[in-house]
């Protein structure tokens, strides 16, 4: 067999690849690809390479279109068989996806971060490897520091690894929890959600960790209120009890504030 061939094999003898960093395909993206493969075929054959048995091959990159295959009932398919390595298949399928934009943040970095650990990788021998700038490997791995909750965000694209960026400039699970629950609640910008960290690093520093949230909240709905009645609203909570003061400069301030509230002055 020569180092790289075209050759028809029966699916059965054909494995995923266990680097495959993509692991969720979409039903719809399947079903799809497998109505066009029964009308014309597999357009661009899976790569695969041979497998230890010299029976069976290990895809390499492809395997949309060999899943869309099986769905499509084929039992054979064309695929082009080429020698490689390990560690060759493996960056060949992280660099597959990550050109086509198939994958979310977490899922490249944890194809990252099994390369480092496969092949014992430093940051900047695997980022010539794949094409990409150390910063942003280190930024890809950085993200699965994060509490499990606010990756499933980045994975599901509630949230950017824009947002997850900068909730990670906070230090301390508390905290970056507290930032993502706003993030997701007040549907913040990027931009708002740096200016967001800043602000609660800085109570951080003033504030025992356990007053942080609910002094925070508290003050993000004193603001809402100030916008909405145009005065000064003051907010103090004691656990599930507390006070909303709002304060008026004259008369006509008052019977505004009470026209408003629905109250005859």
């Amino acid at each position: 067999m020569t180092d790289l061939t075209l050759v028809s094999v029966d699916v059965n003898k054909i494995f995923v690849n266990p680097f495959q960093p993509r692991r969720d395909f979409l039903k719809e993206e399947l079903e799809e690809l497998a109505e066009s493969i029964k009308m014309v075929g597999v357009i661009h054959p899976p790569v695969v390479r041979p497998r230890g048995d010299g029976e069976t091959f290990e895809l390499v990159s492809g395997e949309r279109r060999f899943r869309a295959s099986q769905l499509a009932g084929l039992t054979t398919i064309s695929v082009i068989v080429r020698s490689s390595s390990d560690e060759a298949s493996a960056q060949a399928a992280l660099i597959e996806n990550m050109q086509r934009v198939d994958l979310n943040p977490i899922e490249i970095a944890k194809a990252l971060k099994s390369l480092i650990e496969e092949f014992d990788y430093s940051h900047d021998e695997l980022s010539s490897k794949i094409g990409k700038k150390r910063s942003t490997v280190a930024n890809y791995i950085r993200l699965l520091g994060l509490p499990k909750s606010i990756q499933d965000s980045v994975t599901m694209g509630s949230i950017t690894m824009g947002h997850a960026k900068s909730i990670l400039s906070l230090e301390g699970v508390e905290k970056q929890n507290l930032l993502h629950e706003l993030v997701m609640r007040d549907d913040l910008t990027v931009r708002e959600t740096e200016e967001m960290a800043l602000k609660i690093a800085m109570k951080a520093k003033n504030n025992t960790l356990k007053h942080v949230a609910r002094d925070f909240y508290l003050e993000e709905l004193a603001e809402k209120i100030q916008v909405k009645l145009g005065t000064k609203v003051n907010i103090l909570g004691k656990g599930k009890r507390g006070r909303v003061m709002i304060d008026y400069y004259n008369l006509d301030d008052l019977d505004r504030l009470l026209r408003l509230f629905g109250v005859g002055g």
